[in-house]
């Protein structure tokens, strides 16, 4: 039976810290409980009996007690929190990986923005709560039982007065903690939210501005914020009760025992030491159910967490991952009737029957309009979606049956958007820790990447701010093709990754893609010249194959081809 995944398995391998915080805990409440009893006999046997040894000794236990007890506190809250902080950075890694495993249909289907939400937020809550958990899961309650007891050996009618204070707390504090986690739950949705078109908003601030619509968006954030307000008032005036109520209680009973110990003064079994005893208990219970109360509100939080957690990691990859050694002798690459759809549900399909062979070393190029489906062929290459219907091969090997990071490993990718990370240019092309420094430079001269790399000051060491937005179109294109070309893989896929560039510029970056004859190149372009010289080139018109052959062939046989190249021909 296959282990469920959830977000708190990542703390079992650190159980043994687990277990020992609480139990330390237990101890310094041993000693925080003996100390009211020790004021007692200090009060009564040492100060009113004028035996100054007697309470000098119990002094010295007192100060040696609280020197055991502040040492026992300090381990266990050092436990506390590394142990929290080291399952945090477990569960945000685990979330990031299991984020990287999801194909892009169940990415888009949650939501990125959730997703950003759950590695920060709701990571960050149940790490709070297992923090939490560990520092005060026994304290407060073994204080409340410790105080309790002491009372009543006291006591009785104080100890009476100490249970009742505890049940009415109690009562509280169960109600609080039932109907608290669907309240973040809520609370967390609405954040989901607000990430999603913070997130929309920054990534597209461009036309927000250039089309003045920066007051509507405006607009839009403060709907969720205001949905999110409403709920964190509903939860916070929840719990708001909590506090009041236990003070209330709590000095009430103060009230009652003062009371007693007023009447009872004339009693000689009651003393002044007692009577502080019960009131120092009170005020140790008093500080126990406020600690509880943080503690319950924490932990509802990191239940509410937990819970959606839990939901992500149970989600399985769509695109399964089954190696297998199965071969077949075929050409290189080839596509076998493939069909797909983003929308199961929908009639039409994005690309339908699209059949086709490359050999090893060949260059295929894909030209046709916008929507047709040619970025969608190269996704399904590399399994960033599977197939409805059809199988793909590479190397004769279908690629369901490579290990999915093999897979690739195979394929070298320079995306139609550019896709740039906050770092140096040298950083952006490697995407690792470090470079060969001969296929660096090879790639940056390759791609045309060292004409404008020159001119910065820094060099190959340039900030590139957060998506290239410090960069123009066509050196982040240059970038993207020198990482493709310096990952040298079996297979090069160019998704319209010179558009950007001039006529000239393009035409010397192919003539340096095709020196690599072992490499496998798929082009895809709206532009005839950049596929001239292809060995083959397919023309896609609603996800169909229209047209196939050389340049030549096309120009005869196919009017779609024709009809692009005359039209770039007479614009020109």
């Amino acid at each position: 039976m296959k282990k469920q995944n959830t977000a708190l398995n990542e703390l079992r391998k650190y159980s043994f810290k687990v277990i020992l915080a609480p139990l330390l805990k237990l101890i310094e409440v041993a000693t925080e409980l003996f100390m009211p009893f020790l004021i007692r006999y200090i009060l009564d046997e040492g100060i009113n009996g004028s035996n100054i040894d007697l309470t000098l000794i119990y002094g010295g236990i007192m100060i040696a007690i609280a020197f055991v007890g502040f040492g026992i506190t300090m381990i266990a809250q050092y436990l506390a929190a590394r142990v929290s902080s080291d399952f945090g950075r477990d569960l945000r890694a685990k979330l990031f990986e299991k984020a990287t495993s999801l194909s892009e249909e169940q990415l888009n289907k949650i939501g990125k923005g959730k997703i950003l939400n759950l590695i920060s937020n709701d990571s960050m809550y149940l790490q709070t709560g297992v923090m939490m958990f560990m520092r005060l899961i026994f304290r407060p309650p073994f204080l409340l039982l410790g105080a309790s007891v002491f009372s009543f050996i006291i006591d009785w009618r104080a100890g009476i007065i100490f249970v009742s204070t505890i049940i009415l707390s109690a009562v509280v504090l169960l109600f609080v903690m039932f109907k608290s986690p669907k309240f973040y739950s809520k609370i967390q949705n609405e954040m989901d939210n607000i990430v999603t078109i913070s997130s929309d908003s920054i990534n597209g601030i461009k036309p927000i501005k250039a089309f003045g619509k920066e007051e509507e968006q405006i607009d839009k954030f403060k709907d969720v914020s205001k949905q999110y307000k409403n709920k964190s008032v509903s939860v916070i005036t929840l719990n708001s009760f909590i506090n009041p109520l236990t003070f209330c209680f709590v000095n009430l009973a103060m009230v009652l025992v003062v009371y007693i110990g007023q009447i009872s003064l004339s009693d000689p079994d009651f003393s002044i030491g007692k009577l502080v005893s019960l009131i120092s208990y009170l005020v140790t219970s008093l500080a126990a159910l406020v600690m509880f109360s943080r503690m319950i509100v924490s932990v509802n939080k990191a239940l509410a967490s937990r819970k959606r957690i839990d939901e992500f990691l149970a989600y399985e990859s769509s695109i399964e991952n089954n190696p297998k050694d199965t071969k077949i002798a075929a050409p290189f690459i080839k596509f076998d009737n493939v069909s797909f759809s983003y929308s199961k549900s929908a009639e039409k399909k994005t690309v339908e029957s699209i059949s086709f062979e490359v050999e090893k070393g060949q260059t295929l190029g894909i030209i046709g309009g916008t929507g047709s489906g040619k970025s969608t062929i190269v996704s399904l290459l590399s399994r960033i979606y599977d197939v409805d219907q059809g199988d793909i091969l590479i190397d004769g090997k279908n690629i369901k049956d490579y290990d999915i990071r093999e897979l690739r490993k195979m394929i070298s990718i320079s995306p139609q958007k550019p896709s740039l990370f906050k770092g140096s240019v040298k950083e952006n092309i490697i995407l690792s820790k470090e470079a060969d420094e001969e296929k660096l430079n090879k790639a940056i001269i390759d791609s045309l990447s060292k004409e404008f790399i020159d001119k910065f000051d820094e060099g190959i060491d340039h900030l590139i701010e957060e998506g290239g937005s410090n960069l123009s179109g066509g050196q982040r294109q240059r970038i993207l093709i020198a990482r493709a070309l310096y990952h040298k893989s079996q297979i090069l896929i160019l998704d319209d990754s010179t558009s950007a560039l001039d006529y000239i510029s393009d035409k010397k970056v192919r003539d340096a893609i095709s020196s690599y004859k072992d490499l496998t190149k798929i082009i895809i372009s709206q532009r005839v010249t950049s596929l001239k010289d292809c060995d083959m080139i397919l023309v896609i018109d609603e996800g169909k194959i229209v047209g196939r052959g050389k340049h030549d062939e096309l120009m005869r046989s196919s009017s779609i081809y024709k009809e692009i190249y005359d039209m770039q021909v007479a614009t020109r």
